[in-house]
C-alpha cells in the first residue's frame, strides 16, 4: 500500500494546496465558521458521504463506514481563524478585515478532506469505521466539549489530531506520551478602592498601587509556591483602570491566563492567588475579588495511541523524521476534552521556521501536507486494521 498511497496523495497534492490557500483567503472566526463548514460539506457529499452539520455549533462529523462492521476511530480538524489584521503580504491573504488563519486551522482543514478522500477508498476493503470530526471554535475553547454534548464521539474507540508546529522541520513528525499541552485556565481580578483628585491621594485607597503590588506578588506564586518540576505558567496580561490624568479612580481591573499540566498545580495556583489578592487589599485599607475560570484541561496523550502514531510516522517519513518530544509545549487544545471522552493522541506536524503561530506573518508551509495527510490516514488504517482482527 506504500507506494499506492503515496501517489494516491500526489495527485490530490494540488487540489489540497488549492483547498487550503482559498481557507486561507476566506477566514472565519470561532463560531462563525458557516462558509467553511459549508465547504466541507459539499467537499464530502461529492464523496458519497453524508455529513452530519450543526454539531456543536458550526462543526461537521462524516463516519466513512469500511465493508463490515467494527472498531471506530475519530481524526479531528479544527476550522476557526483568528480575530488578527493579516500582514503576510502574499497573494492568497485573508480578504476578511481582522481576521486571518495565524494558526493553521487552514491546513488541517484541507488536509483532512485529503485524508477523507484517500480514506473512501481505502475502507472499502476494511472493516470498522472511521469518522471525521471538523470542529468549530477551537480558538475559545468551547467547540470540543459542544461536539461531545451532540453526540460527536458517541461509540469512538479512540481519537486522533495533529497540528502544525514550528520547531520541527518541515513534514517531521512529534510525538509525545503523557501530558503534551498545558490546561489553560483564566482569571479576572478587581480590587476596590476609594477614589480622589490625584494631587491628594492621601484621601484615597489607591486602586492601581495596589494591583500593581498584586502583579508583583502573583510573580513569586510559580517560581516561590510551586515545585520547580511542575511546569507551570502565570501571566497578568491586561490591567485596566482610571478615566483620567488626575482622578485616582474607585477600582482597577486585571486579568490574564494560568497554564498547568495538572488539575493539583493549577488548584493550588488558585489557591495562593486568592490568599494575595485578599492580602494586598487588607494591606491598603481595599477589597478585591478573584474569579477564576476553568478552561481547557491538560492534553494528555494515551501511550499506546502514540506508539501507533510514531509507526504510521514512521511508514509515512522514515524513522529520521519522527521525533520523540522531550518537552510538552504550555499552549493549550481544546482537543483535550475528546481525550477524556476515549484514548488518543495529538501530534505534532512540523511545518519549519516563520512567523509563530498567532502572528500576523504567519502562513501554513504548504510542503508539510503530504506528510499530514499519509499520518492521519495510516493511523486510522493501522487502528482499525489491528482492532478489527481482535476476537
Amino acid at each position: 500500500m506504500s507506494d499506492q498511497l503515496k501517489e494516491r496523495i500526489r495527485q490530490l497534492l494540488p487540489r489540497t494546496i488549492e483547498t487550503r490557500r482559498h481557507l486561507h483567503m476566506h477566514p472565519e472566526l470561532s463560531d462563525h465558521e458557516s462558509e467553511t463548514a459549508a465547504l466541507v460539506a459539499r467537499r464530502l457529499r461529492e464523496l458519497g458521504l453524508e455529513p452530519r452539520t450543526g454539531i456543536g455549533g458550526h462543526g461537521v462529523v462524516a463516519d466513512i463506514a469500511g465493508r463490515a462492521p467494527g472498531p471506530t476511530i475519530a481524526l479531528r480538524a479544527d476550522m476557526d481563524a483568528l480575530p488578527i489584521q493579516e500582514e503576510t503580504g502574499l497573494p492568497y491573504a485573508s480578504v476578511n478585515p481582522g481576521v486571518m488563519h495565524a494558526c493553521g486551522h487552514d491546513g488541517h482543514t484541507a488536509m483532512m478532506l485529503a485524508v477523507a478522500e484517500i480514506l473512501s477508498e481505502e475502507m472499502r476493503t476494511r472493516a470498522g469505521t472511521v469518522r471525521l470530526l471538523f470542529q468549530p471554535a477551537e480558538e475559545t475553547v468551547g467547540g470540543a466539549p459542544r461536539m461531545i454534548a451532540d453526540g460527536a464521539l458517541k461509540g469512538v474507540q479512540t481519537v486522533i489530531a495533529l497540528h502544525g508546529w514550528r520547531h520541527l522541520p518541515v513534514g517531521h513528525i512529534g510525538v509525545m506520551a503523557g501530558p503534551s499541552m498545558a490546561g489553560a485556565d483564566v482569571f479576572d481580578i478587581t480590587v476596590r478602592g476609594h477614589g480622589a483628585h490625584a494631587a491628594y491621594p492621601h484621601q484615597s485607597s489607591d486602586p492601581i498601587v495596589t494591583a500593581a503590588r498584586i502583579v508583583t506578588a502573583l510573580q513569586t506564586v510559580v517560581s516561590r509556591e510551586m515545585d520547580p518540576l511542575d511546569p507551570a505558567v502565570l501571566t497578568v496580561a491586561r490591567i485596566s483602570g482610571g478615566t483620567a490624568y488626575n482622578i485616582i479612580p474607585d477600582t482597577a481591573h486585571l486579568a490574564g491566563t494560568v497554564r498547568t499540566l495538572s488539575r493539583d498545580v493549577a488548584d493550588r495556583i488558585e489557591a495562593a492567588m486568592r490568599r494575595i489578592v485578599e492580602g494586598e487589599c487588607v494591606a491598603a485599607g481595599a477589597t478585591g475579588e478573584v474569579v477564576y475560570h476553568r478552561g481547557s484541561p491538560p492534553v494528555v496523550n494515551d501511550p499506546a495511541i502514540v506508539e501507533l502514531v510514531r509507526e504510521a510516522g514512521v511508514l509515512s517519513v522514515g524513522p529520521d523524521a519522527v521525533t520523540d518530544l522531550l518537552r510538552p509545549s504550555m499552549g493549550a487544545e481544546d482537543f483535550a476534552y475528546m481525550l477524556r471522552e476515549a484514548p488518543g493522541a495529538m501530534y505534532r506536524l512540523g511545518i519549519g521556521d516563520g512567523a509563530p503561530g498567532h502572528n500576523a506573518g504567519f502562513d501554513f508551509d504548504d510542503r508539510a501536507i503530504p506528510a499530514g495527510i499519509e499520518t492521519l490516514c495510516r493511523s486510522a488504517l493501522l487502528f482499525v486494521e489491528r482492532h478489527s482482527a481482535r476476537p
